[in-house]
């Protein structure tokens, strides 16, 4: 017959779903910023107008322009911020591969050398 269900051992695992990739447009006015922080999930980033200054982690300075794209990667280890310096609003299109149910950003203090 038919052999007891149980006997084929433990169920398996279930994988978690991948996310679904949320699509944002960010407006940064001029004068304007992000504040500190990371994402749980790897974001790209395109500049659709507007210049975009982030300062990351390490203190190094990204300046980005219209048509330039951008990766950030996940994790705490990866907080910057991102900045307006000009006068005109930076657009950007985010692509966030986040993971189901995390926000997709985190805010987080300033590194210890910034402050």
């Amino acid at each position: 017959m038919f052999g007891r269900l149980d006997s084929l051992g433990p169920p398996p695992t279930q994988e978690p779903e991948p996310a679904m990739p949320v699509v944002q447009t960010i407006t940064l006015a001029p004068g304007a910023s992000t504040g500190w922080h990371y994402h749980p999930g790897r974001v790209q980033v395109m500049v659709l107008s507007g210049v975009l200054t982030r300062t990351l982690a390490d203190g190094s300075v990204v300046v980005s322009s219209p048509g330039e794209g951008l990766v950030e990667e996940a994790g705490p280890e990866f907080v910057h911020i991102g900045r307006n310096l000009g006068s005109v609003p930076v657009v950007l299109a985010a692509l966030y591969d986040a993971p189901e149910g995390s926000p997709l950003a985190v805010d987080a203090p300033a590194p210890q050398w910034s402050r």
